[in-house]
């Protein structure tokens, strides 16, 4: 009779699975802002009628997150340094990129540049980041959390006409939110 624990093992196949479907979302995220970004709207119609030249662009854009993300994710579901954190980055990561999707859907002209950025290396130095210090699990457990909580009230100020006005000005707030988000994930329980 096997001893249950808190802490299991997770097979390769099954962290394949995890890592490709925050893949996925990111790609489909890519998507959605480069559309905004090079074409003026998120609308299909205006990807597929009315963006011209640009569609290359938005395709370009949405490829290298699906290739970068896959490439990434081969490594990282085969690096034994995070066999125990695993569970925790995943979990971080999938909350991070569910508030990126929800504002990006909401309000894309105002954040698909930083959503962009986030995109193009800053979940991967997160993630990257991730190993060190794993034992150290309060402080990192309040970085984490403190980390989404900033992040939420970062991207909850871009509809607050008040602060429309200061948008460029917690770009980084949110992208050091976002790298230390996972970062205080990568703990050991």
């Amino acid at each position: 009779m096997k001893k249950s624990t808190t802490r299991q093992r997770i097979e390769l196949q099954h962290k394949a699975l995890l890592f490709m479907a925050s893949v996925i979302v990111k790609t489909f995220l890519m998507a959605i802002v480069s559309t905004n970004v090079f074409c003026g709207s998120i609308e299909p119609r205006v990807l597929f009628f009315q963006c011209g030249t640009n569609v290359g662009f938005v395709g370009g854009s949405t490829a290298a997150i699906a290739i970068m993300g896959g490439l990434f994710g081969y490594y990282i579901i085969r690096l034994k340094s995070f066999n125990s954190i695993f569970p925790q980055v995943m979990k971080t990561d999938f909350i991070i990129t569910a508030m990126y999707f929800g504002v990006a859907f909401t309000a894309p002209s105002l954040v698909a540049s930083k959503v962009m950025i986030w995109l193009f290396g800053m979940w991967v130095l997160g993630m990257l980041l991730a190993p060190f210090n794993k034992e150290k699990t309060a402080l990192k457990k309040v970085t984490e959390y403190g980390s989404i909580a900033a992040l939420g009230a970062l991207l909850a100020a871009h509809f607050i006409p008040a602060f429309q006005e200061y948008q460029s000005s917690y770009t980084l707030g949110m992208m050091i939110s976002s790298v230390m988000g996972v970062f205080g994930a990568g703990r050991d329980r």
